[in-house]
This record gives C-alpha cells, structure tokens and sequence, in this order.
C-alpha cells in the first residue's frame, strides 16, 4: 500500500476543529488526526449510502408504503383511531337492541 502526502490550507476555524480533536483524542499528531477524521467521514457517507441502498431496496419490494391511509396518520392516529373505535361501537350498540 502506498502513502500520500498532503498539503492543505486550514482557515481558523476548521484549524481550531484540528487543534480540538487532537487533544479530545490525546494529543494526536496532526497526520493522526487528520487520518481518524477521514475515516469518520467515509463511514458516515458509506453508511448514508448504505440506507440509501436499503431504504430503496425496501421500496423496490413494495415493503415501505405497504397500505394506502391519511397521509396525516403518524401525527393524528389517535384521532383516527377513536374514529374507528366510536363507530364499531355505535355499529354494535345499534346491533344491540
């Protein structure tokens, strides 16, 4: 495996991220810590990638979005749900007498 050697211009702020990891790690050097924050950033963005795979995955197989309802059901489902719940009991209330 071979190496490669950078050179970057740090403006203030990111400079003092830098100087803020390397200490948060225990004082790594700065070729450390420049190494431990691209390997952070290729796990997040391959994780991202990941999802993305497996959310359409889960859509291609018609798993997501498995029901037709009100597209307001996360937010209001107890309102729903109460709807449902009056009128099967109104229905067996009727029935009843």
């Amino acid at each position: 495996m071979s190496t490669a050697r950078i050179n970057a211009r740090l403006d203030e702020e990111t400079a003092r991220d830098l100087e803020f990891v390397r200490e948060a790690l225990g004082g790594l050097s700065v070729t450390e810590a420049v190494k431990y924050a691209l390997k952070q950033a290729a796990e997040e963005i391959r994780d991202r990638e990941r999802a993305r795979v497996q959310k359409q995955i889960w859509i291609d197989s018609g798993f997501v979005g498995g029901f037709e309802g009100p597209e307001d059901l996360s937010a209001n489902y107890k309102q729903y749900f109460a709807e449902i719940m009056d009128e099967k009991y109104a229905d067996e209330q009727q029935s009843d007498r």
